[in-house]
């Protein structure tokens, strides 16, 4: 094997281990982005499917009761927002600040479920802005 021009092989071999070097230490880091992300994410989703039962069982018994309550006023049906004013008088405003609440949380959970579901978007984006840096187009080509 005959070399054409002078070079200094030793430099290109050495600035190629340090790409590698620098490329092990991302991928590590990347599996434990992964490991921490995957971890938090399964204790939180089981947290919340653990409370999302208990809300479930909290509205069904509510649903039963105001069911209950409309057969004892001799109507069909009875929403939340109409509680408030089927209750005695002096429980009124208690009933109204109790429904009030409830649509409140209501609410506030779909607000933050919309904000996490972009969130994960914009962790989605992120991942692949970081694709891009590590396989941009001209490396590619190389």
């Amino acid at each position: 094997m005959t070399t054409l021009c002078k070079f200094d092989y030793n430099k290109l071999a050495m600035a190629l281990r340090k790409e590698i070097e620098e490329y092990g230490s991302l991928l590590r880091m990347l599996y434990q982005q992964q490991n921490c992300l995957l971890n938090s994410l399964k204790r939180a989703t089981s947290d919340v499917e653990e409370q999302l039962t208990a809300n479930q069982l909290a509205t069904a018994d509510r649903s039963a009761m105001v069911h209950q309550l409309a057969e004892n006023l001799k109507r069909k049906d009875l929403s939340l927002n109409e509680l408030p004013s089927v209750v005695p008088s002096e429980l009124h405003f208690l009933f109204k600040a109790l429904v009030d609440e409830v649509i409140s949380l209501r609410i506030r959970i779909k607000h933050k479920m919309q904000f996490q579901r972009r969130l994960l978007e914009e962790a989605q984006m992120t991942n692949q802005s970081v694709i891009q840096q590590v396989f941009p187009q001209s490396v590619l080509q190389d």
